[in-house]
């Protein structure tokens, strides 16, 4: 990459260029080309050239992006890297040249050229770029970094065109589907049952709100203990991981049931809420996680660290002292369904069989040493646990030995 701070070389093996159909007054039409770069490719300067770009990312007191389409780009850098080419849509850059071509040993070399600030730079995609150099920044971004974006680059857009053409990308995006079911009410129950609650505010219940939590991990949380769809030990919630439309989906046809899953959870929904908050500031202490490696990073890439930046627990109160991925969470909380009264739910409500607090702080030391295995059987990779159903299986054994303990049988299906 070069150092000056007009001039980009990439590694990029495949690139694609195709002139843009379209009259140029006779001239050359422009041209769209496409590729995948490293995000750590990506030097920091760039984010200097956004005068062609009319929503520059709005940045908090600290300067970071706030809002959960932030933090889930962030969070799928640090903890999916691997997935971020498929689940973003790239950055769009205007450039003066373009050029690709192989160095020795058939390296393919980008070399991209911007000499104009008010005609080249990032006309779309500002809050990518932003995402990753925020995740750049962490504690845990793995080393190597493997993850890779989309470039959408633009070349010979004449300068009367970029304004239309940045804002016809900048509102391109649909409305997303948890926005379009605000609208409809669908959530209004979720904001009635944790009105005036700790950490209500913090949900993000529509694009542009400024809450740390999506509403689709809220529904996610509640998923893990439907008895409906996830009876007993022989079918676990794994499926659930990485599929917040999936979920979302699955609540709006729910809500539709007279025999609803979700209406009956939603009168116990703040605790839940709690108990995940719980399993984090709990799981950070066990001793047997505190010194497990999250990423494959060279410093600060443990569980619990003194140099970790403590986070809120926003329903449970208080702070979450280090590094716990949500594919460790589920596979905890998803064990506590165990615990859920099949009685009362098969009479249309949703009651514990024990005090749910009590039976986490008697397991969570098991329950932590079967999601640090999984994690080292797959490779260190947190997504992996939450994907599949060893971890969930294991850890809802635990809880039903718990309840047996205190001579409980856990009632299944």
């Amino acid at each position: 990459m070069s150092d000056s701070c007009n001039e980009l070389r990439l590694s990029v093996g495949e690139y694609r260029t195709l002139p843009i159909p379209f009259d140029n007054d006779g001239g050359k039409p422009p041209k769209l080309a496409t590729c995948f770069v490293r995000v750590d490719e990506l030097p920091e300067w760039l984010g200097n050239w956004m005068e062609v770009n009319p929503r520059v990312p709005k940045l908090n007191k600290k300067e970071k992006l706030q809002g959960p389409v932030a933090k889930a780009m962030i969070r799928t850098l640090i903890e999916e890297p691997e997935q971020f080419a498929l689940k973003n849509q790239g950055i769009y850059l205007l450039v003066d040249e373009a050029e690709h071509g192989k160095e020795k040993g058939g390296e393919g070399v980008l070399r991209l050229r911007l000499t104009d600030s008010s005609r080249h730079g990032l006309v779309n995609g500002g809050h990518t770029f932003k995402a990753i150099r925020e995740a750049a920044e962490e504690e845990n971004v793995p080393d190597p970094w493997n993850a890779y974006v989309r470039l959408h680059i633009m070349q010979g857009i004449k300068p009367e065109q970029i304004t239309e053409l940045a804002e016809g990308l900048n509102r391109s995006l649909q409305v997303n589907d948890p926005s379009l079911e605000n609208l409809r009410g669908t959530f209004d129950a979720i904001k009635e049952h944790l009105a005036g609650k700790p950490g209500a505010d913090q949900i993000a219940y529509r694009q542009g709100d400024m809450g740390d939590i999506d509403v689709q991990q809220i529904l996610t949380y509640m998923a893990m203990l439907d008895l409906k769809n996830f009876p007993d030990r022989k079918k676990h919630p794994n499926r659930l991981f990485g599929q917040p439309k999936g979920v979302l989906n699955a609540f709006i046809e729910d809500a539709k049931d007279p025999d609803s899953s979700f209406k009956r959870m939603l009168p116990h929904i703040h605790e839940i809420l709690v108990l995940a908050d719980e399993i984090q500031k709990q799981g950070v202490t066990v001793d047997s996680l505190a010194k497990v490696k999250v990423a494959n990073t060279k410093q600060q890439n443990r569980v619990r660290s003194s140099k970790h930046r403590g986070r809120p627990a926003h329903f449970a109160g208080g702070t979450i002292e280090g590094i716990f991925p949500l594919g460790w969470i589920y596979p905890m909380l998803a064990a506590l369904r165990a615990n859920v009264s099949r009685k009362a739910w098969d009479a249309g409500r949703f009651e514990w069989l024990i005090d749910p607090h009590e039976l986490l702080n008697k397991t969570i030391d098991e329950m932590a040493e079967i999601v640090k295995q999984e994690h080292i059987d797959n490779n260190r990779k947190p997504a992996e646990v939450g994907r599949k159903e060893a971890a969930y299986r294991s850890c809802y054994g635990v809880a039903t030995m718990e309840l047996a303990r205190h001579q409980i049988v856990a009632e299944e299906a």
